[in-house]
């Protein structure tokens, strides 16, 4: 009989954990339905503030897709054109300093041979009139130094004899 009240006594604990945890389940239970209320008002509210914004966004997309693609077209083809007229323009360049450079080696051929060929006419013009100029000019040197001695007083012979009487 000891064991009836000791049985007892675990019955009744057992009975009194078992209605602590139903009020902790029905606590549980009214937090979580408030709970979901509140998400439920949000959920509609969203749906009217937020639906009608991401329609508009839709739409906006929709309407700017495309002249979005017709820009990135025109920018294609502006790259593609760009492209190919630097290419051409490449081109053209190297042509013309290919082109300079020839006529500035004629140009450069040009001034070397009229340099020389004015060296050469000065060397001919020295060699022709100054030539020519030095000898006339040494033959009239020559010529006046035979005047001048022919023209110039003759020594007296008496002073020439009486210096070679002194020598001897």
């Amino acid at each position: 009989m000891a064991h009836d009240g000791l049985l007892t006594f675990f019955v009744f604990v057992t009975a009194l954990a078992v209605l602590i945890q139903a009020g902790i389940l029905y606590a549980l239970y009214q937090t979580l339905s408030k709970l979901a209320r509140g998400v439920a008002r949000i959920d509609v509210g969203l749906e009217q503030n937020v639906q009608p914004f991401l329609r508009s966004l839709g739409e906006i997309a929709a309407v700017a897709r495309e002249p979005i693609a017709a820009t990135l077209a025109n920018l294609a083809e502006v790259s593609k054109v760009t492209r190919e007229r630097t290419a051409s323009t490449d081109v053209f360049l190297s042509e013309v300093l290919d082109r300079a450079r020839v006529e500035i080696l004629r140009a450069d051929r040009l001034i070397a041979s009229s340099l020389e060929k004015m060296e050469r006419a000065t060397e001919a013009a020295e060699r022709g009139v100054l030539a020519p100029i030095r000898e006339v000019s040494a033959l009239v040197a020559g010529i006046r130094r035979g005047l001048e001695f022919f023209l110039s007083r003759r020594p007296d012979r008496s002073r020439s004899r009486q210096e070679e009487q002194l020598f001897i």
